[in-house]
């Protein structure tokens, strides 16, 4: 890994520390008891469990005329999951954040949000 990326690593991840404050090429989302940002200069999608509950949260996301795709926080209370979207410059996906409510409630998701990488 070169060290200009490991560096663009470990800001995204401190960044998703302290609520994604810091770094401006992030796109973000919240609703409680989770957030989640993607950064288009590395392709990376986070989400983060922001609430201590029983509740597990995550993402989703789809390239357009794609189909959805699910990236999935179990880890519980304060943790942060992440993933590299395999797409190229120039695309665009549509995202949004979860919080897996258990059987009957539904879950709770945000918008969908469209960003181009």
């Amino acid at each position: 890994m070169r060290k200009s990326t490991a560096v663009t690593v470990l800001g995204a991840a401190a960044a998703m520390m302290v609520g994604f404050s810091g770094i401006a090429s992030a796109g973000t989302i919240g609703i409680p008891g989770v957030s989640g940002a993607l950064y288009a200069s590395s392709n990376t999608l986070y989400v983060k469990d922001a609430a201590c509950d029983d509740d597990s949260v995550y993402a989703q996301w789809q390239t357009q005329g794609g189909q959805v795709q699910r990236l999935n926080n179990t880890s519980g209370c304060g943790t942060t999951v992440s993933s590299r979207l395999p797409m190229g410059d120039g695309t665009t996906i549509l995202w949004r954040v979860c919080v897996d409510k258990s059987w009957p409630t539904s879950d709770s998701c945000s918008a969908w949000k469209s960003e181009k990488i």
